[in-house]
């Protein structure tokens, strides 16, 4: 199954759920079947949102609760938590603001957030500006590069769906290249 057949199988539920394993491509994808008609932009919104929440709030309670017996199953990850919390102890809302923007940094920093004596409704209520901006940000901007591919891809006649298709593919290759390269260089098996 696609991601673009996930969505529009299971709607907003696909896009809020869908966030726990692949974020921003759920997102600008349900963005951009927003400005094709087949979903809403204000529930895609909404659903990135909520779905942004409920994901940091995952890894937040599992450090808080499995943390170190993560940590024991998981070594390459050790040195990035011990990094975060000396962090943690001088930048902690500056931290919990900016997280999202941490490529590779982003499922960790909320773990390593639960592992220290940060209360869960200060995690909570602070985590509620940017998961909104991000929710509504990314999600408006695949409703907007939807614009885009729709206008470029009618001016392309014929050739449209195998120059997207290529696109999407060197796009894909190149993500996971760099994920594998971050992964390799810092000693870690994969996400949990």
């Amino acid at each position: 199954m696609t991601i673009e057949s996930a969505i529009t199988s299971y709607g907003y539920l696909a896009v809020a759920f869908g966030i726990f394993i692949e974020g921003e491509v759920i997102v600008l994808t349900a963005g951009f079947l927003a400005q094709q008609g087949l979903l809403e932009l204000r529930w895609v919104m909404a659903a990135s949102v909520i779905g942004s929440i409920m994901t940091y709030q995952f890894y937040f309670l599992l450090g808080r609760l499995k943390g170190r017996a993560v940590l024991t199953k998981r070594p390459g990850w050790q040195s990035r938590v011990a990094r975060i919390r000396s962090l943690l102890e001088r930048y902690d809302t500056l931290i919990i603001f900016g997280y999202r923007g941490l490529f590779g940094l982003r499922a960790i920093t909320p773990f390593a957030l639960g592992m220290t004596d940060i209360s869960h409704l200060r995690f909570t209520l602070l985590d509620l500006i940017p998961a909104t901006i991000w929710g509504l940000g990314v999600s408006w901007a695949g409703f907007v590069l939807g614009k885009g591919a729709e206008t470029l891809l009618d001016n392309l006649g014929d050739y449209q769906l195998w120059l997207a298709g290529a696109a999407l593919l060197i796009g894909l290759l190149v993500i996971s290249l760099y994920a594998r390269h971050r992964m390799m260089k810092s000693g870690d098996n994969g996400p949990l």
